[in-house]
């Protein structure tokens, strides 16, 4: 799998970012994910088969331009090169704002925001890379989507890819209403009732096919109870 490396820079006076594809990567971490999947039946966890660098620059230039047919607000791309993009800014991500919002109300209108943003890809037949908090950002009110060097649908069907952003969704934006109890479940139940019968069905079999690591996460450090409340959340919109 390419690895990445983005840099602040400016483009005609404008903030930007160049992204830089390298090989490398963890390929025998990927091919022990796409195990796992495989032996839990969670497809939509399925890792996509790493990429060159210069596939993976491609990858994103398609996404990039799939996703602006679809109307979804995505980085101009300012340069291209077999290696290498310069992207338009986006703004910070909604990882950041979620984490500088002390107000609990603001911080739950953040998390819905960005995912009524992937419902409205989704409704239109789109999906995106990774759908961590980290890669959608936030500029006025409006949500993008950056990091889209990925295509799960070369691993994977469509309802599997919008699951999939659904499942990242969750895992990323569970601590940020840990505060909040039963708030970030009922976002998701209240999302689940509005998407395909496949793709809720895609993202119920996953949950359920992670249950067992609720009790075993909880205990350890910061990032494994994140992924604990992730869990337990998505357990309870399932239900």
């Amino acid at each position: 799998m390419a690895r990445t490396r983005v840099e602040r820079t400016t483009w005609q006076g404008q903030p930007a970012w160049r992204k830089t594809y390298e090989e490398g990567g963890h390929r025998r971490r990927i091919a022990a994910l796409r195990w796992l999947a495989r032996r839990l039946g969670a497809n939509a966890l399925l890792a996509p088969v790493p990429l060159t660098a210069e596939r993976a620059c491609r990858t994103e230039q398609s996404m990039i331009n799939r996703l602006a047919a679809l109307g979804a607000r995505v980085p101009p791309l300012l340069q291209v090169g077999e290696r290498e993009l310069v992207l338009g800014d986006l703004g910070p991500t909604l990882a950041m704002a979620c984490r500088a919002e002390r107000d609990p109300a603001a911080r739950q209108a953040l998390v819905l925001r960005g995912l009524q943003a992937i419902g409205d890809v989704h409704a239109l037949g789109g999906y995106l890379s990774q759908a961590f908090a980290r890669n959608l950002t936030v500029q006025a009110g409006a949500i993008g989507f950056i990091d889209l060097e990925e295509d799960p649908a070369t691993t994977m069907s469509l309802a599997a890819a919008q699951a999939r952003d659904l499942l990242f969704y969750a895992h990323s934006t569970a601590r940020f209403l840990a505060d909040q109890p039963g708030v970030h479940a009922a976002l998701l139940r209240t999302h689940l009732q509005s998407v395909s019968a496949v793709v809720r069905e895609e993202v119920a079999r996953t949950a359920h096919a992670l249950r067992w690591l609720v009790p075993l996460a909880r205990p350890f450090g910061e990032r494994a109870r994140d992924v604990a409340e992730a869990l337990g959340s998505l357990a309870a919109a399932c239900r």
